[in-house]
């Protein structure tokens, strides 16, 4: 199969068992699965999808060479998402915390027919669940692991703050040591890092971002107390979520999708309408240097000052008021 992506371009996928996970219903259903949640609504060319990111984050370990079983649990990684993403995260308060849609990825994919595909080629399903062993998937912040990697990538494209060509230039100074992943060159590493902050400050951990998100976590909070929309609808698609809420003419939940379309705030910690946190994103990337890794933040300590600086000034969160 030859896969066209819109950040790493064509590449060809053989892998038996990916071929038919790629056919799977919770595969599909990430293809009506917006990345950007509520932010959608508000910036058009915001298109990428959890499908895209899942195929995405395949593709990155398949490079690094990661066994099978990883390369399986990175496209897997995201089948639990719900609807709008992680909207969902303040409308159950995970916000800064535990995203909500980890709790469900061994109930989703146990309910599919992924069970049926994984044993067909042979691999135990349990072992897709054990995050732990999956290092280069999966790392806390501030390392940089495949999933990080590409949606930095791909919403940094998205967003068109980031050229395909730097995509190239970092991607290819990678390198897997053992179970980490590295730069050979501290000069890109550091480029990366910055660039990776820029993203935070633009995109992950931008207020008017947290504004949208929260506003409308409100409106799907409204639509599950009036029995409107269920929990179970969440698992489904954006799509048809955000038609129960308009078609319910609710004046609360419409109040609130019309703002999401035009919202336009200032932060004011004396007279602000919501108070609202969201995830801090900075990283440290190893530099592989005679054949030890080493963090950037000890090559340079005024790139450590720095990320502590913005740490510093996100961690309070964000006191919104609406214009």
């Amino acid at each position: 199969m030859i896969y066209k992506d819109k950040i790493y371009g064509q590449f060809e996928i053989t892998e038996p068992v990916i071929l038919d996970l790629l056919k799977s219903r919770p595969l599909e259903r990430l293809k009506d699965v917006n990345q950007y949640g509520a932010s959608m609504y508000r910036f058009s060319h915001l298109t990428t999808t959890r499908f895209e990111h899942s195929v995405g984050a395949y593709h990155i370990l398949n490079r690094f060479n990661a066994t099978l079983e990883e390369q399986v649990a990175g496209l897997l990684h995201d089948v639990p998402h719900t609807a709008f993403s992680h909207v969902i995260d303040f409308v159950f308060g995970g916000e800064s915390g535990t995203p909500f849609h980890e709790e469900f990825h061994e109930q989703i994919i146990n309910n599919s027919d992924i069970p049926a595909i994984l044993k067909k080629h042979g691999i135990n399903k349990d072992n897709i669940f054990d995050e732990s062993k999956f290092k280069l998937l999966e790392r806390s912040l501030p390392d940089i692991c495949a999933d990080r990697i590409d949606y930095f990538f791909r919403d940094m494209v998205t967003d068109k703050v980031m050229f395909k060509v730097e995509v190239d230039k970092y991607f290819s100074d990678m390198v897997r040591w053992e179970g980490d992943i590295a730069f050979e060159h501290e000069a890109i590493a550091r480029e990366f890092a910055e660039r990776f902050r820029e993203g935070s400050e633009r995109l992950w951990g931008n207020p008017l971002q947290a504004a949208l998100y929260h506003i409308f976590a409100e409106a799907l909070k409204i639509g599950l107390m009036e029995n409107i929309i269920t929990f179970r609808d969440l698992f489904t698609t954006d799509d048809k979520v955000y038609e129960k809420l308009l078609a319910s003419d609710n004046k609360e939940i419409s109040k609130r999708l019309e703002q999401v379309k035009t919202l336009k705030i200032e932060e004011d910690s004396k007279n602000y309408d919501f108070y609202v946190k969201s995830k801090i994103r900075v990283i440290n990337p190893y530099i592989l240097k005679d054949d030890k890794l080493v963090r950037l933040s000890v090559l340079d300590p005024a790139f450590h000052r720095q990320n502590q600086a913005y740490y510093d000034t996100k961690r309070e969160g964000f006191y919104i008021k609406i214009v």
